[in-house]
C-alpha cells in the first residue's frame, strides 16, 4: 500500500479516536476536566509550562461579548477574542451578553441572534483548530495538507462539549434570557448550554428565576459593589459569601468559579473614578514619595499622576483588593460543606493570569483543587 495512504490512514484514525474519547456522555463532563481556569483576556496566548505545574485540565475561554447596537437596532457581537496559539485539549468557548440585549431583543430578534452566536463560535474554533493544526508538525510532503487541516479543525469543533452563557440576568430580563437559552439549546442541539450564576441569583430564586439549563458556574466573588467608598473588599469575603450561601439548596448542579484576582479601585472625593486591573500592594506600599499608606489596604495619593487609564490627582484615594491564601482558603472550605457538587463539578479560578497565580501560589492553587477532591 502507498505510504502516503496508510500514513494518512492512520492520522485520520488517531483524530476520530481523540473525537470519540471526549462525546459528551449525557448532561455529565468526562472525569478528567475539573480542575479548571477561566480566561477573559481579547487575544489568547498559551502558557503551556504553567498549565502543567498545576495540573490544570480545563479552560473557559471568553469568544466574544455581546452588546445592544443603538446604531443598527440590533445586537452585535464585540471584543472578539483572537490568537495564534492553540487551546487546551478541555476548553469551553464562553460568551457574555449585557442585559440590554434582552430588554431591547424581541423573541423573532433573539432567534436570528442564537444563529449567528453559534456561527461565530464556530468560526472561532476554526481558526483555533487552524492555530493547532499549523503549530504542529503535519508539514509532511507525503499527506495531504488541505484534508489534515479540514480533520484537524472538525476535531477541535468535535471536542468541546459545552457552551457557557454569561449574563447577569434581572427579574426583568429573565423571560426573554430564558427563552435565549432555550432556543440556542436548539441550535446547539450536541452541546451542552451552561450559564454563570451570580450570588444574588443563586439566593433569590424567587426573583431571578432558574434557568432552563442542567447546571450553572456558580461565581463567588464580586460580592459588593467596588464603586462603594465604605466598602472594604468588593471582590469576595467569608462573612459576605455567608450572606448568600444559607438555607435551601439550588436545583441545579453547579460548578464553582472562585477569584484570585487582584485590582485597585480609585475614589476621588470618596467618588467612584475607575477600577485599575491587576494591582497588588507591594505596588503602593512601599512607595512613600508617591502614596500615603492608610488602613485597610488604602492609599492616599502625593503627586498628580497617569495610573492605567487614569489620571490620578493628589488626594485621590486608592483601595487594593485582593483575597488573602487563608480566606480563599476558608471559602473553599465552606463552599465544600454547604453546596452539593457531583463528581464532575468544575472547580475553576478567575482568571488566567501569570500574574495572579503567581501572586497566589501553584501549590496554593492546586491545595484547593485537591480539598475538592479534584
Amino acid at each position: 500500500m502507498n505510504i502516503k495512504i496508510i500514513i494518512q490512514a492512520a492520522f485520520i484514525f488517531l483524530f476520530l479516536l481523540a473525537g470519540m474519547s471526549c462525546e459528551k456522555k449525557g448532561n455529565n463532563y468526562s472525569g478528567n476536566e475539573q480542575r479548571s481556569f477561566c480566561y477573559w483576556n481579547t487575544s489568547y496566548v498559551s502558557d503551556s509550562a504553567l498549565w502543567n505545574k498545576l495540573e490544570a485540565n480545563h479552560l473557559y475561554v471568553r469568544y466574544f461579548d455581546v452588546d445592544w447596537d443603538d446604531l443598527s437596532g440590533e445586537p452585535k457581537p464585540i471584543a472578539s477574542i483572537w490568537s495564534n496559539d492553540s487551546l487546551p485539549f478541555n476548553f469551553t468557548p464562553s460568551v457574555f451578553l449585557t442585559n440590554k440585549v434582552f430588554e431591547k431583543s424581541s423573541e423573532q430578534v433573539l432567534d436570528s441572534l442564537s444563529a449567528k452566536i453559534k456561527r461565530r463560535i464556530d468560526d472561532i474554533t476554526t481558526s483555533f483548530g487552524a492555530s493547532a493544526f499549523y503549530g504542529r508538525e503535519y508539514q509532511d510532503r507525503h499527506l495531504n495538507q488541505d484534508s489534515l487541516r479540514n480533520i484537524v479543525i472538525g476535531e477541535y469543533k468535535n471536542r468541546y462539549k459545552d457552551i457557557l452563557i454569561d449574563c447577569d440576568w434581572t427579574a426583568g430580563t429573565k423571560d426573554k434570557f430564558f427563552y435565549f437559552l432555550n432556543r440556542i439549546k436548539k441550535d446547539c442541539s450536541s452541546k451542552n448550554i451552561t450559564v454563570t450564576l451570580r450570588l444574588w441569583q443563586y439566593k433569590q430564586t424567587k426573583t431571578a428565576g432558574v434557568p432552563p439549563v442542567d447546571r450553572c458556574l456558580l461565581m463567588c466573588y464580586n460580592m459588593q459593589t467596588a464603586n462603594n467608598f465604605n466598602v472594604k473588599n468588593s471582590i469576595a469575603s467569608l462573612d459576605e459569601l455567608k450572606k448568600y450561601i444559607s438555607g435551601d439548596k439550588y436545583p441545579l448542579i453547579l460548578d464553582v468559579a472562585l477569584p484570585i484576582f487582584s485590582w485597585a479601585v480609585l475614589f476621588r472625593n470618596e467618588q467612584f473614578v475607575g477600577l485599575i486591573g491587576n494591582a497588588t500592594d507591594k505596588d503602593y506600599k512601599d512607595n512613600f514619595i508617591e502614596y500615603e499608606s492608610l488602613e485597610n489596604g488604602r492609599y492616599r495619593s502625593l503627586t498628580d499622576k497617569v495610573i492605567g487609564n487614569y489620571f490620578m490627582r493628589k488626594g485621590d484615594i486608592i483601595r487594593v483588593e485582593s483575597i488573602s491564601k487563608k480566606e480563599l482558603n476558608d471559602m473553599a472550605q465552606y463552599i465544600k460543606k454547604e453546596i452539593p457538587m457531583d463528581k464532575y463539578s468544575r472547580i475553576t479560578f478567575f482568571s488566567w493570569n501569570k500574574s495572579y497565580i503567581e501572586n497566589y501560589g501553584t501549590e496554593e492553587i492546586k491545595e484547593i483543587y485537591s480539598l475538592f477532591g479534584k
